[in-house]
């Protein structure tokens, strides 16, 4: 059955860093002057999607590739689609009663039905409007283009990492594997940034990378095994300043967007890099650490668990907000933002914990 590994199945600085991720896109989301690139959070997600998928299933018994599949799929299946498909539903509805038809209507609809099946990034790269175009504001499915991403990925995660946990060798193949699909999306993400910035910011081929940065660091970390948990406890001074340093690596991603917007590659380094940094080297910190104290605090530990919804939440809130009243007097961003708030709440108890504590799903990967 599969369990995860001990030492990471619950790590508070996952959660403060989550919390650090959502609210980052919130804020840039609301107004992006006041935080140019706060868009990175969702380069945040991916880089830590790719360590905690690996961390629930690094310690399996062995097991059939077809058992393997099932049961991982079964797990995300029931981690990302209810919360989704409960938000697109009631989206839909208000979209319908509040927007009026527009030139725009059938691009949006287009990209909600894709949306449901984890496409809408092929949608949205097939437009001629960026991520940054002005047109994907009032277009309140865009965001789920990074969800289509990560799905996309947990199809082709199973393949590469099932070796894992078949001894030594298992384990070389599968960082090999790992490292060159790494590598070769690196490469491909470089390449295509320059020719087409649309295709590079939305399509997996160029954001695997981020993916399996995640993957390899829960990778090095577990090979390391002991030897790593003795680092850390021997090293705390260096290793909290190291994780300081990521986290103001971080922030200058977030204030600093260069004129190129060349992203993913090289333009989401900082925020992969950083978040690497951070999930590596605050591993076995002290509690009483100041950088520790920061991400553990309740109010962190509360974004962050609620992330999920309140990712799927804030935008489609802010976009139907636009169609209607509007969202730059300060009171309705006010409003705007507690709505957000109160159905990713609603969301996260009433849709995502339920099936979570489900005793048949209760022990798959997380």
């Amino acid at each position: 059955m599969m369990q995860p590994i001990p030492h990471l199945a619950f790590m508070p600085h996952v959660n403060g860093l989550r919390a650090i991720a959502v609210l980052s896109v919130i804020v840039y989301h609301l107004n992006s002057h006041w935080l140019p690139g706060g868009f990175l959070g969702v380069d945040i997600f991916f880089v830590i999607s790719g360590f905690i998928v690996s961390a629930s299933v690094g310690a399996l018994d062995r097991v059939s590739l077809i058992k393997f599949m099932g049961l991982f799929y079964a797990r995300r299946f029931q981690r990302i689609a209810p919360a989704l498909v409960v938000c697109l539903l009631i989206t839909c509805v208000a979209t319908t009663l509040l927007v009026p038809s527009a030139w725009l209507s059938e691009g949006n609809q287009r990209t909600a039905r894709a949306a449901f099946f984890g496409l809408s990034n092929f949608v949205l790269a097939k437009t001629s409007n960026d991520y940054f175009s002005p047109f994907t504001d009032f277009n309140p499915y865009t965001h789920t283009w990074s969800l289509g991403v990560e799905e996309q990925f947990y199809f082709v995660f199973p393949l590469l990492f099932f070796a894992w946990n078949f001894h030594a060798t298992g384990r070389r193949w599968a960082v090999g594997l790992f490292v060159a699909a790494l590598i070769a999306s690196a490469s491909y993400a470089a390449w295509i940034t320059q020719s087409d910035k649309t295709l590079a910011f939305y399509m997996l081929t160029s954001r695997f990378w981020e993916l399996a940065a995640g993957v390899l660091l829960f990778q090095v970390m577990t090979l390391c095994g002991r030897r790593f948990d003795i680092q850390v406890q021997t090293g705390q001074r260096a290793f909290g300043f190291a994780a300081t340093a990521s986290l103001a690596l971080i922030i200058a991603g977030f204030a600093v967007v260069p004129e190129s917007r060349a992203f993913p590659f090289p333009g989401a380094l900082p925020a992969v890099v950083g978040a690497l940094g951070m999930l590596g080297f605050m591993h076995g910190m002290r509690r009483d650490h100041v950088l520790m104290r920061l991400l553990a605090n309740r109010p962190a530990q509360f974004i962050g668990k609620i992330s999920y919804s309140l990712y799927l939440w804030h935008w489609p809130v802010f976009v139907l907000f636009r169609w209607t009243v509007g969202l730059d007097a300060p009171q309705y961003r006010v409003a705007a933002v507690t709505l957000a708030f109160v159905l990713a709440t609603a969301s996260y108890y009433w849709v995502e914990s339920p099936l979570r504590r489900h005793r048949i799903l209760r022990h798959k990967p997380s």
